[in-house]
């Protein structure tokens, strides 16, 4: 007898300062999760003690030029998002109002069932609430399957960054993608 998998309940929702502690858990985990086969334990430990405590996440949720979008699946916090508004990029950009998308991650299990594309359309609804014009993040070089996804919605390379892990600088792309050239939820 065919097993089949338990249905998927996406909710996205606005971060509030009670989501502080699983938001930390969360963004260590996907973080690690992603990127700790490529990198030395002790560059990953230094990045994420640094980024990822329940003391950074409250600041970053009450921040007000920020906003965090949390991705519950059957009621578990599964993925997050995390918005800049009106923040420029460090290379040359047309747009009058750009925002970072600065953090985009799932759990592993979550990959390829069209949770991250609820997500991204979230963000991409949010940033319309607001005059951002151009959405823009970096992403690691060696990244080819978030690379593929995100240029699906329209991201394009328009500069690159110096992303620092630990003692180790990398290398990130920036994309950029114009809000007015997509139309609402479609990758």
């Amino acid at each position: 007898m065919e097993r089949q998998a338990p249905k998927m309940t996406i909710r996205i929702r606005v971060a509030t300062i009670e989501d502080a502690g699983p938001l930390a858990h969360i963004s260590e985990k996907t973080f690690r999760a992603s990127y700790a086969k490529f990198n030395a334990p002790e560059d990953m430990n230094a990045y994420c003690a640094e980024t990822f405590g329940k003391a950074q996440q409250t600041s970053e949720i009450l921040h007000p030029a920020k906003t965090t979008l949390l991705l519950e699946n059957r009621g578990v916090l599964s993925g997050f998002a995390q918005i800049c508004w009106h923040k420029a990029p460090n290379c040359s950009l047309q747009a009058s109002s750009p925002s970072e998308v600065r953090r985009f991650y799932l759990e592993q299990n979550l990959h390829g069932t069209g949770a991250a594309q609820t997500l991204m359309n979230s963000v991409f609804k949010e940033a319309q609430k607001t005059e951002t014009d151009v959405l823009w993040l970096g992403v690691w070089t060696q990244n080819f399957k978030a690379l593929a996804f995100y240029r699906k919605y329209g991201f394009i390379e328009v500069g690159e960054h110096t992303f620092q892990l630990g003692a180790d600088r990398q290398t990130d792309l920036i994309l950029s993608t114009h809000l007015k050239s997509r139309a609402p939820d479609s990758p």
